[in-house]
């Protein structure tokens, strides 16, 4: 195959603090050259293939025309110098996944951060902007090092295999994607997208309270105020695709069909598999543990729901005694105080981490 890849697997120059993610080019091949060559480096791969110097030349000079993977070079910012390779290979069209490789040049370029931000800016090149589903790789289990680094980025041992007398662990690494059937279905309460023309109305019955706006970012606001809230999709979203995202969702009573309050989790990212959820009710509809109901089922959600979450949080004021009442019903363990952690509503607020593992979370639910 000739000629410039365009599609998915378009090769992009990406731009980290440390290092650039650029298209291979036939200059690189004295750089792989030595990559090759380095004893280190093929020890810790276990790698036993030899290459002529004709071979890498037309490795490197056929890059930029491969379709369905991914070769980059990795350059070190601070020289320019070429650092290394970065690679997307073995694609699964029936899983939309895709096998990671990284080797760097040698021992002047270990230690240094940069295989770890490489593979931190191919992971995210992966998964939201080639859009796979999933990446995976194998390490050898006597590489620590490595496999450190792969962890840093959001990957996960998922099992082992011994080949040719080395044990390798398996690893990997899913695309945030949180989709649910809605609605979400409790005893008392569905949740659902925020997505009727009433729900500006019913949201700016109970958020236009000063009681309900005591402890959290927003203050009362005006109908009209809440209306243009709704305008942003990113405010209203019920689908997570990428981290960063929020999902928002109405709770509303089954009995009656009213709009009683909303949830929201945080995704903040597939490195530390770190969740956030956060409510607010309608003060009419507390004390029939409604909010804790609500806030079980979006725990449950986040866990359960399709992102890889190690960890689900729950942060308020000090002061805001009903909510840690409510996070330690749900299992969550009291992690952190943050004495005068954040300037909020015109004073300092001494902030409550509360938090529950994927492992308790497993645990309480038997």
């Amino acid at each position: 195959m000739s000629g410039e890849v365009t599609g998915r697997w378009r090769k992009p120059t990406i731009v980290g603090e440390h290092v650039v993610l650029r298209p291979v080019t036939a200059a690189d091949a004295d750089g792989l050259w030595e990559l090759v060559h380095d004893p280190e480096g093929n020890d810790l791969t276990a790698t036993t293939a030899t290459f002529t110097r004709e071979e890498i030349d037309a490795w490197c000079a056929s890059r930029a025309s491969q379709d369905g993977r991914l070769d980059l070079a990795v350059v070190d910012r601070a020289t320019g110098e070429y650092a290394g390779e970065v690679v997307l290979n073995e694609h699964d069209p029936d899983t939309d996944s895709a096998n990671l490789r990284i080797a760097l040049r040698g021992p002047a370029y270990y230690g240094r951060g940069l295989g770890t931000e490489a593979t931190g800016l191919l992971v995210d090149h992966a998964l939201r902007t080639i859009g796979l589903r999933r990446l995976t790789l194998a390490v050898l289990a006597r590489n620590p090092r490595a496999r450190r680094a792969y962890e840093k980025t959001g990957f996960r041992e998922t099992g082992r295999h011994t080949e040719d007398g080395e044990e390798w662990v398996e690893m990997a690494i899913d695309a945030s994607r949180l989709a649910p059937a809605y609605p979400i279905v409790t005893e008392r309460l569905l949740l659902r997208p925020l997505d009727r023309p009433s729900d500006v109305a019913a949201m700016h019955r109970y958020r236009s309270i000063e009681e309900v706006c005591r402890y959290v970012p927003f203050s009362p606001g005006t109908l009209e105020e809440m209306a243009e809230r709704f305008r942003d999709p990113e405010r209203t979203r019920s689908v997570i695709d990428a981290e960063g995202q929020v999902l928002s969702l109405a709770i509303e009573r089954r009995d009656t069909g009213a709009m009683i309050g909303d949830l929201v989790l945080f995704w903040h990212g597939v490195a530390d598999g770190h969740a956030e959820v956060g409510y607010v009710l309608h003060p009419d509809h507390e004390g029939e543990g409604l909010a804790t109901e609500a806030t079980a089922a979006l725990v449950d959600l986040a866990f359960d729901g399709g992102l890889p979450v190690h960890r689900v949080s729950a942060r308020m004021d000090q002061r805001n005694t009903g909510s840690a009442a409510l996070v330690r019903r749900l299992g969550m363990r009291h992690e952190a105080t943050y004495v005068d952690g954040e300037w909020f509503k015109g004073e300092w607020t001494t902030l409550l981490v509360f938090g529950l593992l994927r492992s308790e979370w497993e645990a309480l639910r038997g």
